[in-house]
């Protein structure tokens, strides 16, 4: 194939505005954690934490905000886009992730919002719909 002069197309980047809210973080979160995929944390309402093993990933940590005076960790989570991830084992495009044993990683699994659409080494470009 062809290369394009600018280095390519990727799918990553374009910022989705319309889906980024703000939930609260699980304990543990710091912003070391920014851009690694999350899940919901059933153990308290509007809640994320980092994607663990065979969590189905909801979204992208774009930002970790600590509140030190309110004592309050929150973060904005994309929920739709382009996003490049670490990820754990055999990854393919066109396969679906959901978190791995790291946290903060992927692997293949069953998750019909996410797409692989580019394999780099060891991240993947994943796209959420």
């Amino acid at each position: 194939m062809t290369a394009i002069a600018s280095g390519g197309v990727s799918l990553v980047g374009i910022p989705q505005n319309n889906f980024r809210l703000t939930c609260f973080l699980a304990t543990g979160i710091t912003r070391a954690d920014e851009g690694k995929p999350v899940a919901l944390d059933i153990a308290a309402n509007n809640t994320v934490k980092l994607a663990g093993n065979d969590d189905v990933i909801i979204g992208n940590l774009k930002i970790v905000s600590t509140g030190t005076t309110e004592g309050i960790n929150v973060g904005t989570v994309e929920f739709k886009g382009g996003f490049t991830w670490n990820f754990i084992g055999s990854v393919v495009v066109g396969d679906q992730v959901v978190g791995s044993a790291t946290a903060g990683s992927v692997k293949a699994g069953t998750n019909p919002r996410s797409l692989v659409v580019a394999v780099n080494g060891t991240t993947a470009d994943v796209i959420f719909i």
